[in-house]
């Protein structure tokens, strides 16, 4: 599973962003809005991890550097991004006859545009984060025009916030805090490292 993993986690994905767009194209007229927010946030979920990982690529190399941590297990931590993936994609798809889980399908776009600006502030060369550029003109458009519907259509109640935030911020959370354990690191370290190289200013 790790050497699997790590060769080809990439093209998992990627190959979900293309299922993703073919079912969108072919069935564009079919499918309703709740279900076509996110397979089109699947699409936009692709194309950010090629920014990150291929073209220019770097993500990887960037959260090492800046936190310290130093990845093991680097095919099981993709394996569990992969199922985050899935979790927080695919399966709201499924279960789009309820608003919140497209909520936070939607969510994960603010999440990242927030993240990648604040690592691109770290970025001694230049503000960038690998990511940056399709967070912000891909990620984040497609979670403020769905927002937009969904508020539109006056289909948002103020409790979905609090399932919005369970369903997608706890198990994140709980993969990153494995992730960062198997690797022989203190989540609490961790955490530390990353707020010190965010929030201090660089020389």
């Amino acid at each position: 599973m790790e050497t699997f993993m790590r060769k080809y986690s990439f093209w998992l994905t990627s190959l979900l962003g293309v299922v993703a767009l073919c079912v969108l194209v072919v069935g564009w007229n079919q499918i309703d809005m709740l279900h076509k927010l996110p397979i089109m946030y699947i699409v936009a979920l692709a194309l950010h991890e090629t920014e990150e990982l291929k073209l220019p690529g770097g993500f990887i190399e960037m959260v090492t550097d800046m936190t310290g941590l130093q990845l093991k297990n680097l095919g099981m931590a993709k394996f569990g991004l992969l199922m985050f993936t899935l979790y927080a994609t695919v399966l709201p798809t499924f279960l789009a006859g309820w608003v919140w889980p497209v909520m936070s399908t939607l969510f994960i776009g603010i999440v990242e545009i927030i993240m990648h600006l604040a690592a691109a502030r770290i970025n001694k060369k230049r503000f960038y984060s690998p990511g940056l550029i399709t967070a912000v003109l891909v990620q984040f458009p497609v979670a403020v025009y769905g927002y937009y519907y969904l508020y539109s259509n006056d289909l948002v109640k103020g409790i979905y916030w609090l399932w919005t935030i369970l369903l997608l911020i706890v198990p994140l959370l709980l993969i990153q805090r494995a992730i960062v354990v198997s690797s022989g690191l203190s989540y609490r370290e961790f955490v530390n490292d990353a707020r010190k190289a965010l929030f201090s200013k660089q020389k």
